[in-house]
């Protein structure tokens, strides 16, 4: 084989060992989950937490990597009894399964990028127990972690409308644990 016939295989092999990176690694199966809390400024937790109360909103990611196009995952969140949804059902989420928006994945905006430090981003809607259906924009992060971004659609409330009936938007930071999360 001459050099330049060598050159392209080559290369395709560099690239798959050191250019991908497997998104295997984030997947939590057993006892593993990402685990993280609600960025505390407001811009990013009204909505999502009663007014007046602690932002010490939490959430555990559990991903499947398996089926990032399907079902990618559940979110349980530690808000039973200080939450929007205490008294109405428990925790915001209870093991909501992550539902992929199979037409953003044949869609341009899928190959949205979301800057450096992102290898894998992805939309998927996720069911409330008491706040309805929710979008939430999950990114697998090169350094391993996790980010999760949270959007509660409401219909146009009035501007005293307590919290479990305004929009929101709330921002997860989220890392793994092997043990998984607390609550």
């Amino acid at each position: 084989m001459t050099g330049a016939r060598l050159f392209g295989p080559l290369a395709a092999v560099a690239l798959a060992l050191f250019g991908c990176r497997s998104l295997e690694r984030f997947d939590t199966s057993g006892d593993p989950a990402y685990c993280g809390s609600m960025l505390r400024a407001p811009l990013f937790r009204d909505g999502f937490v009663p007014d007046g109360a602690e932002p010490g909103l939490m959430l555990r990611l559990e991903v499947d990597t398996d089926r990032l196009t399907t079902r990618p995952g559940t979110l349980t969140s530690n808000d039973a009894v200080f939450g929007l949804c205490a008294g109405k059902g428990g925790a915001l989420f209870q093991g909501a399964e992550l539902r992929a928006i199979e037409e953003i994945v044949h869609d341009s905006l899928s190959q949205l990028e979301f800057g450096d430090g992102h290898q894998h981003d992805f939309f998927a809607w996720v069911d409330s127990s008491c706040q309805g259906t929710m979008l939430a924009v999950v990114s697998l992060l090169t350094n391993g972690s996790v980010e999760v971004r949270l959007l509660k659609p409401a219909a146009n409330p009035p501007e005293d409308a307590g919290a479990d009936l305004r929009p929101g938007y709330a921002l997860f930071y989220m890392r793994r644990s092997e043990e998984g999360c607390l609550f």
